[in-house]
């Protein structure tokens, strides 16, 4: 559960305790090289950094396949059949100045038979085979890395040479070199203050 920190008079103390979950807090105190003595603030939050990398998977998939088989069945046909017999004849029967006699004769003879018989019928059957396929496949994971963000406040402004502060002589030149102008001696000093 996040906290909304209100920070005025006293910042450091109120922002160390609401950060104080996620972030690692040190102050320091700093003179650069102006002479101005500054109060650094340095947090070190972690964050986590989503990194995605292909790993190769082997998967198991099935596919399709169709084979077609023969079947034999049986079924009746009906098939002519011609044979050739000898048939006795009578001739001369209608001469009436002769005798009949009988003679042989081949003469086809055809009867119709029931036979069985076999047919091929095609059957198409389809089973799923298991197939090993490579894939390569995302992976995401977080690594936590910690950014450092750095905060500078003046806290003082370098000393004058003179007893008199910002006075005549050479204070007065240093602050009117530094911040732009002219120092008079009725003037007050132009330099910044830090409200505490």
């Amino acid at each position: 559960m996040k906290k909304l920190c209100l920070c005025g008079h006293g910042w450091l103390a109120a922002l160390s305790l609401c950060g104080a979950a996620t972030a690692q807090i040190t102050t320091t105190t700093e003179t650069g090289p102006d002479g101005v003595t500054y109060q650094v603030t340095r947090r070190v939050v972690q964050r986590s950094v989503p990194t995605t990398a292909y790993q190769t998977q082997q998967q198991k998939v099935y596919r399709p396949q169709a084979t077609t088989q023969y079947q034999t069945y049986t079924q009746n046909y009906v098939t002519p059949v011609t044979e050739y017999q000898w048939v006795p004849r009578l001739r001369g029967w209608w001469n009436p100045f002769g005798q009949p006699y009988w003679t042989q004769e081949l003469r086809p003879v055809t009867r119709w038979e029931t036979r069985p018989g076999t047919v091929q019928i095609p059957v198409t059957r389809t089973d799923w085979v298991e197939e090993t396929r490579t894939a390569q496949v995302p992976v995401t994971t977080y690594r936590t890395v910690q950014e450092e963000h750095t905060s500078r406040v003046a806290i003082s402004v370098p000393p004058a040479s003179s007893p008199g502060g910002y006075g005549a002589g050479q204070g007065q030149t240093a602050v009117a070199g530094r911040y732009g102008g002219q120092q008079l001696q009725g003037d007050p000093p132009k330099a910044g203050t830090t409200y505490r």
